[in-house]
């Protein structure tokens, strides 16, 4: 079997001192730019990867960072909203020779959490925000070491705390745009829960949009990110408007059940009525007809946290970034 190489490997290719390699592989500035050059062109041909544990030991750090997820959300139809964001943190971590560990917050006494990520175990932490786990914004927000959030919540965002979050104001406008270039006039919303800040963001750019074509609003109805609410809501639509031919749902759920009660009472789709969900989840692919709708890059989100959050690591005293990634349109077959 061959041994694997060594960093006095990479010293000897590069022709410098063992000292000088490992300051250069650890981005001292100190070391000349010429010599740090050639430290990891050596490094990369002979294939070499740092003694993460050995590190860890020489600097107090763990080589770990702590995915924190709220577990209700692990199971059922809110499972993507977690699990995607942490499969592509995980992935980002496994990729760095990190080890993720996953915290789950049961909502109830959040003391064991806060006493785990103030105890060294950790050396960061990557929190996924939905709306029952927003008081994690509010106790987690202080602690002694870096910390993303994926998703922005309702409190009003520090000048010194990091997100990730989708664009839902140009989500919605993006759905506007696509039920009035599909020539629908009398549209209609089911907002997700007033007061929730992605639900509240989505339709405020849904009603822009609106305005910008000189398009009225119709009737805005909330809902809870469910079917049932989604077919609750969509039966108070009907009532209020009954020849409404254009529907926004603010979450894919609720345009589910939207398209059961509009199917129920006879307006088919997309000829009598044109629908956009939000999300793009599995149930968009899946209901009848497929749900065109504005996807969420969740798993991206998740991704960038885990880099953002290195890059904390790695350079402690850059500023903090609240990124907001694109949303796209997934065209199917109900617009």
């Amino acid at each position: 079997m061959t041994s694997r190489p060594t960093l006095l490997d990479v010293a000897r290719a590069a022709g410098v001192s063992r000292a000088t390699a490992s300051r250069a592989l650890a981005g001292a500035p100190s070391v000349d730019g010429d010599l740090a050059r050639r430290v990891r062109e050596a490094a990369a041909a002979l294939d070499y990867r740092t003694n993460t544990a050995a590190r860890a030991l020489r600097s107090g750090a763990t080589g770990s960072v702590a995915l924190v997820a709220p577990a209700s959300e692990l199971e059922g139809q809110g499972g993507p909203f977690v699990g995607a964001p942490l499969r592509g943190a995980t992935a980002v971590l496994f990729a760095r020779s990190v080890q993720p560990v996953l915290l789950l917050d049961d909502g109830r006494d959040r003391a064991p959490l806060h006493r785990y990520l103030t105890s060294g175990h950790v050396d960061a932490a990557v929190v996924v925000l939905q709306r029952e786990s927003e008081p994690l914004f509010g106790e987690l927000g202080d602690l002694p070491l870096p910390v993303v959030f994926v998703g922005r919540p309702t409190t009003a965002m520090g000048e010194g705390l990091t997100s990730v979050d989708s664009d839902n104001y140009g989500g919605g406008r993006l759905a506007a745009r696509t039920l009035l270039e599909a020539g629908r006039r009398r549209l209609a919303t089911i907002a997700g829960p007033a007061g929730y800040a992605p639900a509240d963001e989505r339709t405020r750019g849904f009603r822009d949009e609106l305005a910008a074509w000189d398009v009225a609003p119709g009737p805005v109805v909330h809902g809870a990110f469910t079917v049932s609410s989604g077919a609750a809501a969509v039966a108070s639509v009907l009532r209020r408007d009954p020849d409404v031919d254009g529907l926004f749902a603010g979450s894919d759920l609720m345009a589910v059940g939207a398209l059961r009660v509009l199917e129920t009472g006879g307006r088919r789709v997309p000829d009598d009525v044109s629908v956009v969900g939000f999300d793009d989840t599995v149930v968009a692919e899946t209901c009848d007809p497929p749900l065109t709708t504005v996807r969420q890059p969740l798993r991206e989100l998740g991704s960038r946290a885990a880099e953002l959050v290195l890059d904390l690591l790695a350079h402690p005293g850059c500023a903090p970034q609240q990124v907001l990634l694109p949303t796209t349109l997934t065209a199917r077959e109900s617009v």
